[in-house]
């Protein structure tokens, strides 16, 4: 290449650079004055430096009491809005949650599901799409005897596994995450897969990785142009190739449903699908192939990652805090015995396993800031302006680890949940770790299901044990938004 053509090329990407900048600096001015108050910043970068200082609830909590319950931090030529206090959350997300309810933009999920699906979708393709999806899980049992025994069934090839590690240390994340994915894609599918299944070995393990790099990729959902840049420095090009390949299994799926497909004989969640499909047409708005794979999508993702980043905090809880697991393990005993499995019906009878689980949704606090909303309109709010455009964020941190709601806070311990007669006193009611308002987490209920037969099914039959004997595993997650525990190895033996 000559000299006159790298000059040209130099040239162009000036030009680029310079667009960008003036594109930058043009939104911001276009701020009205009375957003909500934050930290000053700087030109283009704005608080980009602050929010990469130190551990990022520190920076939340600080800007909060500088601040007040609705602060905003400027990131790129976007700005955030951060909602605090139990109070503030649901007057915004409860009382005003049509304002409230709507997904910001993302570039990735619009380049792969063109916006689809449950969890980025917004407006009326959202409400109609989540009407169908809870309809049709409480057909197929959501929350009910049947969905309760696939966890059962799930949980009884869970602990065989665990077993035949007999008692030596390993890392229970991989097989967690296997068998929490396994309930999830039953309900889609229709059926559970062995965990050496190398079809859903790879869908797991791409999920897996899904999540890792929508961490990573963080940068372009505040400064889109970052995707212009040479190169993929922020895993943007590798994170839409992820996507397009949990889709490409997903689809493979739903073409094999419909070879198959028997209107009178539904199996699992795509059946239910194709037969509105048939009745109503791919051209409706929400009955196209796309939305289908967007939604399975949905819950492969969202579900597994939580629940079994959730999963693994109350193994480390239970690792040290030797009292409390004996104490757990006593009152299943006393309940339900050693001859059966816990089951749904016993769970009011074991309130201090409950509590236990309650206070690891809240010093876990996985996912601190929800799933982001997103402003589509000028939202007025205590006399501020949230501009068209602003990412929303839910600081369900600032309930959980309210030292006003919750004494001495930083502290575990399950019993500020349980009043002098043993049974919950209704503090848990604080704790929100699925968010709050119709955007809640719609897989609270199997969540919650899965954590409970999991977690009280192992105590009953095994004791947890470190790694190394008096060498604890860390309790300092890993410093991401999502707060996932670092990995860790234990010894996990049979009680005889």
């Amino acid at each position: 290449m000559d000299l006159g053509s790298l000059l040209d090329i130099n040239t162009v990407l000036v030009a680029i650079v310079v667009i960008l900048l003036i594109c930058l600096v043009s939104r911001s001015l276009q701020w009205p004055a009375n957003i909500p108050p934050g930290p000053p910043g700087y030109p283009l970068l704005g608080n980009l430096l602050l929010l990469r200082q130190g551990n990022i609830l520190d920076t939340f909590r600080n800007l909060r009491k500088q601040h007040g319950d609705v602060f905003s931090v400027k990131v790129g030529p976007s700005l955030t809005v951060v909602f605090n206090g139990i109070d503030t959350l649901k007057e915004a997300f409860i009382k005003r949650a049509d304002e409230f309810s709507d997904r910001p933009y993302s570039y990735i999920s619009d380049k792969v599901f063109e916006g689809k699906g449950i969890l980025s979708s917004s407006g009326e393709h959202w409400k109609l799409t989540r009407t169908f999806f809870l309809k049709t899980l409480r057909e197929f049992g959501f929350g009910g005897r049947s969905l309760e025994s696939r966890v059962k069934e799930e949980t009884a090839s869970f602990l065989d596994s665990i077993e035949q590690h007999n008692g030596c240390p390993f890392d229970i994340k991989p097989l967690t995450a296997l068998a929490v994915s396994n309930v999830t894609c039953s309900i889609a599918f229709g059926n559970r897969s062995e965990y050496t299944d190398a079809r859903f070995k790879r869908l797991t393990s791409l999920c897996a990785e899904n999540v890792r790099l929508t961490v990573e990729s963080g940068a372009v959902r505040n400064l889109p142009g970052a995707r212009y840049l040479p190169g993929d420095m922020f895993n943007i090009k590798k994170l839409i190739s992820n996507y397009n390949d949990i889709k490409e299994c997903i689809d493979e799926q739903i073409n094999e449903h419909r070879t198959k497909f028997d209107e009178d004989n539904q199996r699992d969640f795509i059946d239910a699908f194709l037969t509105e499909q048939n009745k109503r047409g791919k051209d409706e708005q929400i009955f196209e192939d796309i939305n289908l794979s967007a939604i399975i999508m949905n819950l492969c993702l969202a579900g597994t990652s939580t629940t079994t980043g959730t999963f693994l905090w109350a193994i480390l809880y239970l690792l040290h805090n030797k009292n409390i697991q004996d104490k757990l393990r006593k009152e299943i005993e006393s309940v339900v015995g050693t001859s059966r499995f816990p089951s749904l019906a016993d769970k009011r009878a074991l309130p201090y396993n409950e509590a236990f689980m309650t206070e690891v949704h809240r010093m876990a606090n996985f996912a601190p800031f929800s799933v982001p909303r997103g402003a589509t309109k000028d939202i007025q709010f205590r006399g501020m302006t949230i501009p068209s455009g602003s990412v929303i964020l839910v600081s369900l941190d600032s309930v959980m680890n309210d030292p006003n709601i919750f004494e001495n806070p930083d502290t575990f311990n399950p019993e500020r949940y349980l009043g002098q007669d043993g049974q919950l006193n209704g503090k848990e009611r604080n704790v929100i770790p699925f968010s709050l308002g119709p955007r809640t987490c719609l897989g609270e209920s199997l969540a919650r299901l899965e954590l409970f037969t999991l977690m009280t099914s192992l105590l009953q039959r095994f004791e947890f044990l470190p790694e190394v004997p008096d060498q604890l595993p860390s309790l300092e997650p890993i410093p991401r938004l999502a707060r996932a525990p670092k990995d860790f190895k234990c010894r996990i033996v049979k009680i005889k």
